[in-house]
């Protein structure tokens, strides 16, 4: 049916100004390379500066930030620690007081960094850790925190530092540590925290360069751990602790606190830099210290203004252009943690950020399980009732589903996964196999393909209890396939048929029959993994028939194409989990044996304003 595009075409719009951009609330920005909680965190969204923090102990890695990618400066601080103030901009940092690895462990130290190295600066008067900053290099603020030792604990001290040495301010009104800080030396602001006796602080005091005056509404949500961004009259607060995580983001316009979009990872201990309205977050503690980074837009300065869409033409009265907006992708492979247990021929479920790994060849065949957070795997202690290789799973980490496999017979048992334990259920699949393909969740799976003794193109369906055999079968018989999308939707791509070989093949599932795509593989290979859905799959990793495959392709429900990404290591049997745009590999073997490496897969799309030019 024709559609009133295709008929009257594109409307054209006249706009003064070119249009904003439509994000709002936070967004994820590129991994930092190495995770870390209490970090330091100074400069803007397109500009900032992440150095020290804790893994297992105190560092002083350093790391710039250029509004896509984190990049490690060679440069380090001279004191690893972490729990420090911080102030200034990305080329014109200060870190300064904090937690380190040494006795007592809260250094009075302060780092000046100028875009290249760290150089001593004047010490603090008093020992403190968990303390928030502000303001500049030269003239910066430094306030709150817990003290140990002599001088006596001091939450409530402030100091001011002039570029050389430190000299005692007004202090706070109510004492308390692991408090965010924004502003400026003689325009800050202190921001929740920790309070003594224990507390959630909702406290807000703003400091005018010489005494603290406290704010009676306070945080909507009180808490510690937290971070600021911005200034005394627009700031923003995220992230933190109130007995568990939290990604409470809240806008203060000088003199309320506005809840605005939480962060999509909770998490406490973060860095930040930034603006009200242009804010950076990264790392922080979920369960474990992580890497991940997010952006925060505010368009509320932009209300009346257009905002960007993809597919949009205007003529800008101003400039007197003709302009439109497309949208360019790119892609990388990312490396995360380590497995515990170095394996392939294993089974994946869940996403990227909450993955599920089971079962697999060390050599000898287990059960082993782990659970991945985005960062690293924790292992559980259970594993699988029957340990195995080459089997198949689907459904999420908490709802998972492993069926069929090698032990080294073929086995067609199902075992169910609630989050902490497997269960067996007695049924299993009609029709035993190994090297098969699986896609859906929990309650509703579908495994097709592998290898009995021979190839076959069996599939059958699930239904939470039991394993129904749909007659017609693949078109294309074969094992070590791949396949993703759901019961009703499904996508099988690979394998290796048993003439001629590994196969590009691609079919599609709709509930009650196979069809094949005109759409093959560019590069046919077999023990291939993919991730997504039936019109977004990825294909990535196995067997050419000559070489352990890095090659990485993306199907939009028609064709394949080559993603200009590769996996850093070639392998075979490695275990998925994800979308077509945020993917997980982990596991696997290649010519120098078996891994354990991780690495993630992200799309990132950028809206850009295209010129018309007529010649």
């Amino acid at each position: 049916m024709a559609e009133y595009k295709g008929i009257k075409g594109f409307k054209v719009q006249y706009l003064d100004q070119d249009p904003v951009p439509a994000v709002a609330g936070w967004t994820a920005g590129n991994n930092m390379n190495t995770a870390r909680a209490f970090l330091g965190g100074v400069g803007i969204q397109t500009a900032a500066l992440a150095f020290g923090g804790y893994t297992t102990t105190y560092i002083g890695a350093t790391e710039e930030y250029n509004g896509s990618t984190w990049t490690t400066v060679p440069a380090t601080m001279g004191n690893a620690r972490g729990q420090m103030g911080s102030a200034g901009t990305q080329t014109a940092a200060l870190g300064f007081a904090g937690e380190d690895n040494g006795s007592p462990g809260k250094p009075t130290a302060t780092e000046e960094y100028d875009g290249s190295t760290w150089t001593a600066g004047g010490s603090l008067s008093l020992l403190r850790a968990g303390l928030a900053g502000a303001g500049i290099q030269t003239a910066a603020l430094g306030f709150g925190g817990g003290a140990s030792g002599a001088p006596a604990p001091t939450p409530a001290a402030t100091e001011e530092y002039n570029g050389t040495s430190w000299t005692a301010g007004g202090s706070l009104n109510t004492g308390r540590a692991f408090l965010a800080g924004a502003g400026i030396q003689t325009a800050g602001l202190a921001i929740g925290g920790n309070e003594d006796p224990p507390s959630y602080s909702t406290a807000t005091e703003e400091y005018n360069g010489t005494s603290w005056a406290s704010n009676p509404t306070g945080l909507n949500t009180g808490r510690n751990g937290l971070t600021g961004a911005g200034i005394q009259t627009a700031a923003l607060a995220f992230g933190g602790n109130i007995g568990s995580n939290v990604g409470a983001t809240e806008s203060y316009d000088g003199s309320t606190w506005t809840t605005v979009s939480s962060l999509t990872t909770a998490r406490r201990t973060v860095g930040g830099a930034g603006t009200q309205t242009e804010a950076l977050a990264f790392g922080g503690i979920t369960t474990v210290s992580v890497a991940a980074t997010e952006e925060y837009a505010d368009n509320s300065p932009y209300a009346d203004k257009t905002v960007k869409n993809v597919g949009q033409v205007w003529y800008n009265g101003t400039t007197k252009e003709l302009k439109f907006t497309d949208e360019t992708f790119s892609s990388a492979w990312a490396t995360g943690g380590n497995m515990g247990t170095t394996r392939f021929a294993i089974a994946g479920a869940g996403t990227q950020t909450s993955a599920l790994a089971f079962g697999g060849e060390v050599p000898p065949y287990t059960g082993s399980t782990e659970e991945y957070n985005g960062a690293t795997w924790a292992s559980n202690p259970t594993g699988l009732n029957t340990a195995r290789s080459f089997l198949g799973g689907c459904g999420t980490q908490t709802a998972g589903l492993g069926f069929g496999g090698e032990i080294p017979a073929v086995t067609g048992a199902t075992e169910e996964y609630d989050g902490s334990t497997w269960a067996n259920n007695p049924t299993g699949l009609n029709t035993a196999r190994k090297i098969l393909a699986g896609c859906g969740t929990q309650t509703a799976a579908l495994a097709f393909g592998g290898n009995t003794g021979s190839t076959t193109g069996a599939t059958e369906e699930y239904d939470g209890s039991t394993w129904t055999s749909n007659p017609t079968g693949l078109n294309t018989v074969r094992y070590g396939l791949a396949g993703c999308g759901t019961q009703t939707a499904g996508l099988a791509f690979g394998g290796a048929a048993p003439v001629p070989g590994p196969t590009g093949a691609t079919e599609e599932y709709d509930g009650s029959t196979w069809t094949s795509s005109p759409g093959s593989l560019n590069t046919a290979r077999s023990y291939i993994s993919g991730a997504g859905i039936q019109t977004a799959g990825l294909a990535f990793g196995g067997y050419d028939g000559t070489n352990y495959s890095t090659a990485t392709e993306e199907y939009d429900g028609a064709t394949w194409t080559s993603s200009p990404a590769s996996l850093s290591i070639g392998r075979i049997g490695i275990g998925n989990a994800g979308t077509q745009a945020s993917a997980l590999a982990f596991g696997g073997e290649n010519p120098g044996g078996k891994t354990a490496s991780t690495e993630e897969y992200t799309i990132t799309g950028t809206k850009n304003i295209k010129t018309v030019t007529v010649s």
